[in-house]
This record gives structure tokens, C-alpha cells and sequence, in this order.
């Protein structure tokens, strides 16, 4: 199931050879870790430079995950999910 969202999540990051890497984020309720980073990329909104990162989780879940720095907070963009594994 496809998700539209926008919703703001918790991350845990790390710095990995000088880059930000989600680790995991807290999302109703639950903690879903990060198996694998499967896109980077930026969007200029004004002067800021909003960082997006399309990641994996258990399973076939994918989600989106993007950290607005004028705030700075993350949100959760977009998530597709298996309904059954919830």
C-alpha cells in the first residue's frame, strides 16, 4: 500500500565517510530499523536544501525519509507498506 504522507519522525543518524545515513526512525508507535539506504538526492525550497533518502525496512516496506535543516526536523514523505505486516 502506498502512503503519501507527511509526517514527523525521529531518526537516527550516523556519519558515514563524512555523509548523514538514517540508521532507524520511530513511526506509529514502532522503530523500524534501516536495512539499506537505496537513493540520495537534494531539492532546493528557497534557500534551503532539503535531503531526501529512500530507504528499506523489514520486509518489502519502503519508505522516504527527508530532513528539512531550516527547522530542523525529518518527515516521513512517503511510505509503501504490506498491509498483512502491520
Amino acid at each position: 500500500m502506498f502512503e503519501s504522507l507527511n509526517d514527523p519522525v525521529d531518526v537516527l543518524t550516523a556519519f558515514v565517510q563524512g555523509r548523514v545515513q538514517p540508521l532507524r526512525f520511530r513511526w506509529q508507535g514502532r522503530v523500524i530499523r534501516v536495512r539499506k539506504v537505496t537513493g540520495e538526492w537534494s531539492r532546493r525550497e528557497g534557500q534551503s536544501l532539503l535531503k531526501y533518502f529512500a530507504v528499506e525496512g523489514g520486509g518489502a516496506e519502503t519508505y522516504e525519509l527527508c530532513y528539512d535543516p531550516r527547522i530542523p526536523r525529518w518527515t516521513l514523505s512517503r511510505a509503501w507498506t504490506d498491509p498483512s505486516h502491520s
